[in-house]
Parts: C-alpha cells; sequence; structure tokens
C-alpha cells in the first residue's frame, strides 16, 4: 500500500501533461498568451519540408520550410514561405514535422549557418486545431486593441 501511494502522485505528474496535449481545448489562453508575448513569430503553417541539417550525440537541429496559412504576429503574411529551425531529440522521423501546425519563433544565432535565422520557441509548436487558432485571433486582437490604445493616448498628451 505504502508503494502505491508514493507511485500514484509520480504516475499521475507524468500522464496528466500526456493527456493535455491531446486535449483538443488545451492549452489555455493564458498559455498561449505567454508564448504569443515571448514570440516574434506566430503563425498557422502548413510545412511542406524538414531536412535534419546538423547532429549532435542525441540531437538533432531540423530546418523546416512551410507555407503561412495565416499569420497571427509577425511580418509575414498569407501564402508566404518561411524557413525555420526546430531544435529535438535524435531519432523522430521526418513526418513529425510536416503537415499543420501553430508555431511560436524568436530569432536566434544558428552557428552553423552563422546568420540570424527564426527558431522555434522549446515545446510550444502545436499541432493545428481550431480552438488554438480561435485563441490565437483574440489574442491578435487584443494585442492589436492594446498597441492602439497606446499610439492613441500619445496623441493626445
Amino acid at each position: 500500500m505504502f508503494r502505491l501511494k508514493t507511485i500514484l502522485p509520480i504516475l499521475l505528474l507524468v500522464a496528466v501533461p500526456a493527456i493535455a496535449q491531446d486535449d483538443p481545448q488545451w492549452p489555455s489562453l493564458n498559455y498561449l498568451r505567454s508564448d504569443y508575448r515571448e514570440s516574434v513569430i506566430v503563425a498557422h503553417v502548413r510545412v511542406t519540408q524538414a531536412e535534419i541539417v546538423s547532429r549532435i550525440p542525441g540531437y538533432d537541429d531540423w530546418r523546416l520550410v512551410c507555407e503561412v496559412v495565416e499569420p497571427f504576429k509577425g511580418k509575414f503574411q498569407k501564402g508566404q514561405t518561411l524557413t525555420f529551425y526546430h531544435g529535438a531529440e535524435a531519432g523522430f522521423k521526418k513526418e513529425l514535422f510536416l503537415g499543420e501546425k501553430i508555431i511560436f519563433l524568436h530569432r536566434n544565432y544558428h552557428d552553423q549557418e552563422k546568420l540570424w535565422v527564426y527558431a522555434v520557441i522549446e515545446n510550444s509548436t502545436l499541432p493545428y486545431n481550431e480552438d488554438r487558432v480561435i485563441k490565437l485571433r483574440k489574442i491578435k486582437r487584443t494585442a492589436r486593441q492594446k498597441t492602439a490604445g497606446k499610439h492613441g493616448a500619445a496623441q493626445v498628451e
């Protein structure tokens, strides 16, 4: 019985995040808002190409090419092509990176490319679903209203 009391909480801690990612309502609006603030680019994209560009033991660096389906933040427009990088544990299959995704990107210096590139914020790339897009549209509207309010207040003063 003692072992069950010890092991059960640990199993729950491991299982809950895995279950949450399968939940179409996850992540919450606040969680998405946090990643949105951290990002320079947020978009619904269709990833069409994925290739490993460098490896270190246990870790692969992927270069992904996508078409922007709907931009939420940043200077990309619908239909534009975007290249970004995604680090991952070694062993993931290419198919995992392809298809419709919600991405949160920041700028990062890429040693191999010797230039600044867009890279995913760790653990923020999500499979596309309508609930996430609805939440991101709301965040985008709110961010736009706050920006408009700041500019309007500056003009009044």
